[in-house]
């Protein structure tokens, strides 16, 4: 009976310090666990809801036409400038060639509005000293026709041909007003007429440029939607090239977590393409300024219905090294796992560390389109300021007839009228 009281008791202290050592153990347990929250993981934030993503550079054609020739593949990197794909566009090629007639025409009827300005301008000089000439003869005749030298019928002709002169010369002087006004503070470059016939040459011009499509920047070709034979619009998409070197991670993190996260906090991140063992280091550039359904197609309206209340998500911007990202590509679109050391309140959140990439927010491959068409209009201007050969021995390149014409004028007996220049007919050669 002893024995069987002793073992009783045995079993339930073994029991007991079971017992106890359970509660030890649980309460180690949950005193470990809190001292990890407390100096571990509180200050963390972290989230296994985040994408790698970066620009997607899309390539639009520009013009009108049919793809004749496709250079590259989904796949192929390409650098800035280089060449994606060709158009075979005529149309463009058709307007071209006429905004080239049309300009040369332009300059030549400009240069002929002011050679019309300059003949009219001598014109009406030659008939206001025809009129002083026949001014003078009168006098004299009013003088002899009391001597009976003069007879009163010429004086009569003589007064009937200066006012027919004079009716000749407002004729003429309104016809030069009216040249006047289409030179008048212009040369044959900046005359309005020109202008107009240069700016449409330079739209044609680009239209041809743009037939050749361009990459704007360097990167991987991620979509292509045109091949040889397909029919080209204004607008449509053909490319879209992806840099891999300037890529960003954005976590969703949950608002709860949000309290401690500010730009500049430091980052650990690893990815499920190369699994734990490689790890990125990263740094939060910035908050989006509004929770992830506030940017929803169809943003939620909570004054209606039942409400029930979902925590919402944040995301947060995450900058990586341009060094791992060379060690360890990266894609847009794949998975991370996030955890923001979020104890730093040194900055604020209105204060983002994200700034202009640089090379990937420009390109500067249009830039030379402009300056050929403005090079391909100053040329066509300056072949049509020339004067053949034949033409220049005839009027003396301009210059000998106006000097004939002016020793003509001076050799008349009588004072000199003043006759006002022609703005701006001095500058065409």
């Amino acid at each position: 009976m002893g024995r069987a009281i002793e073992g009783k008791a045995h079993a339930l202290g073994t029991r007991g310090a079971r017992v106890r050592w359970a509660v030890a153990l649980i309460v180690l347990v949950v005193l470990g666990l809190f001292l990890y929250w407390v100096l571990y993981a509180r200050f963390y934030a972290g989230t296994d809801d985040a994408y790698v993503t970066g620009d997607l550079v899309p390539v639009d054609a520009q013009v009108t036409g049919t793809a004749a020739e496709v250079f590259v593949r989904r796949t192929q990197f390409v650098h800035k400038g280089e060449r994606l794909a060709l158009l075979q566009a005529d149309r463009s090629h058709l307007a071209l060639r006429r905004a080239r007639a049309a300009l040369g025409s332009a300059a030549r009827h400009v240069r002929a509005l002011f050679a019309r300005a300059r003949a009219l301008r001598w014109r009406r000089q030659a008939l206001e000293w025809d009129r002083a000439r026949l001014m003078h003869d009168l006098a004299r005749y009013q003088r002899s026709l009391s001597a009976g030298a003069v007879s009163a019928m010429r004086v009569d002709d003589t007064q009937l041909r200066i006012r027919a002169l004079n009716a000749e010369i407002g004729e003429t002087r309104a016809q030069w007003d009216g040249a006047r006004a289409l030179v008048r503070d212009t040369t044959v470059a900046n005359n309005p007429l020109v202008r107009v016939a240069i700016a449409r040459l330079e739209v044609a011009d680009l239209a041809w440029q743009r037939r050749v499509i361009r990459a704007p920047v360097s990167g991987f070709i991620g979509q292509r939607t045109v091949y040889p034979g397909t029919e080209i619009h204004a607008g449509q998409r053909l490319f879209t090239i992806v840099p891999l070197d300037d890529l960003w991670v954005v976590a969703n993190i949950k608002e709860t977590h949000m309290r401690d996260v500010r730009p500049g906090d430091r980052v650990r991140l690893t990815s499920a393409y190369y699994g734990s063992g490689v790890v990125y280091r990263g740094v939060v550039l910035g908050l989006a300024p509004g929770a992830g359904s506030a940017f929803s197609i169809l943003p939620p309206d909570n004054a209606t219905g039942n409400y029930i209340h979902i925590v919402e998500r944040v995301p947060v911007r995450i900058g990586l090294r341009s060094s791992q990202l060379a060690a360890h590509p990266l894609r847009p679109g794949l998975s991370m796992t996030v955890r923001v050391r979020a104890h730093q309140r040194g900055r604020s959140l209105l204060m983002p560390l994200t700034t202009r990439a640089g090379s990937h927010d420009q390109t500067r491959i249009y830039r030379q389109e402009l300056r050929r068409a403005q090079a391909l209009a100053a040329h066509i201007l300056a072949r049509s300021g020339k004067h053949p050969a034949g033409m220049k021995a005839a009027t003396g390149d301009g210059r000998a007839s106006r000097g004939q014409a002016a020793s003509a004028v001076q050799a008349v007996p009588a004072r000199r009228p003043r006759v006002a220049p022609v703005h701006g007919a001095r500058q065409i050669r």
